[in-house]
């Protein structure tokens, strides 16, 4: 999730935790910055200028359990002359739930998390976008009632709360996702597929979708609120156009898409497109995918680099999620 909702799930999490004898900027440090610890990898993968290092780095060993038990040893240690009110093993345990919530939170989004690592797969239910107001207004203001009022059970409603959309997610999922198929099957009901739904940005309404079968991938979106007919875009994957090319980077893109891309060609060569994170343009004169990347050939093999994403495109991606929600 993002940072923001990570920290406000810290601070919860810290509040509900701790003794009561703690003071509320105590908390607040605390939770606040053990919760952003994790997402520094971020900033580390940066030292190797390569975008594919920094996807596979980020929520990979930092979001681990094994890596919070050891984190969780260092922070005590380093923090506990600050916390005489608490005993060593009560604050060792709230250092590790703040950590390993911020993980579990992440397991829900379409990203992931490598929490059992050194197990090289993600975690990925992809039932939450990693930036969502339902899930972090009642959290905000649990903590915010919480801590002015000094009266846990603020906090724990607003965990509560929030973590009742997460189960919203979970459920919602599986009720459009057996929609989508119904309709699916009513239009070609011959094929053999496999069906992903996730939300789109900042609700769990309106889901994009995508239906894969052997040649290619079936796009559409579904609303919780829609009546008519879904319509589905076909997009060849052209697998063909690059099955023939051994090449590392390539098979790393392979892998962190899921398989779930398609071949294109511009002026430029071969482009992989990742299709986990929709399309970010989708008009007659111009498709354009959320995470596209140039295949560009060189002595060594194929550099892989990231094609820009226009700002204004993906401004009006949000407004025209709005009016697709409730169909206007």
């Amino acid at each position: 999730m993002d940072s923001f909702t990570q920290i406000v799930l810290g601070v919860s999490v810290a509040h509900v935790a701790l003794n009561n004898s703690v003071s509320t900027k105590k908390i607040f440090l605390l939770g606040a910055v053990v919760a952003t610890l994790p997402d520094l990898d971020i900033y580390i993968a940066k030292l190797f200028n390569d975008s594919l290092t920094e996807i596979e780095i980020h929520r990979g060993f930092s979001h681990s359990i094994l890596f919070f038990l050891l984190l969780s040893i260092f922070i005590t240690f380093f923090v506990k002359r600050w916390f005489k009110e608490v005993l060593v093993k009560q604050l060792y345990t709230t250092i590790f739930l703040v950590l390993l919530t911020h993980s579990l939170l992440d397991v829900f989004t379409t990203w992931g998390t490598q929490l059992f690592w050194p197990i090289n797969d993600k975690m990925a239910l992809k039932s939450v976008f990693v930036v969502d107001l339902f899930y972090t207004v009642p959290l905000l203001m649990g903590i915010v009632l919480g801590l002015k009022n000094k009266q846990k059970i603020f906090t724990y409603a607003g965990l509560i709360l929030s973590s009742m959309y997460l189960v919203w997610g979970l459920v919602i999922q599986q009720v459009v996702k057996s929609r989508v198929e119904d309709q699916f099957y009513a239009q070609f009901p011959s094929k053999n597929i496999k069906t992903t739904v996730k939300p789109t940005f900042s609700n769990s309404f309106l889901w994009n979708v995508i239906v894969q079968d052997v040649d290619g991938f079936y796009i559409s979106d579904y609303s919780i609120f829609d009546s008519k007919e879904m319509s589905f875009q076909y997009f060849p994957q052209n697998k063909k156009l690059i099955d023939h090319i051994k090449d590392s980077n390539i098979n790393r893109l392979k892998e962190i898409s899921e398989n779930q891309y398609i071949i294109t060609e511009n002026e430029n060569g071969f482009v992989f497109n990742d299709l986990r994170f929709g399309l970010l343009k989708n008009t007659d004169s111009d498709v354009q995918f959320a995470f596209s990347y140039q295949l560009i050939p060189s002595k060594n093999g194929y550099i892989v680099k990231e094609l820009p994403k226009d700002k204004r495109d993906g401004m009006q991606l949000l407004k025209n999620i709005w009016f697709r929600i409730f169909n206007i």
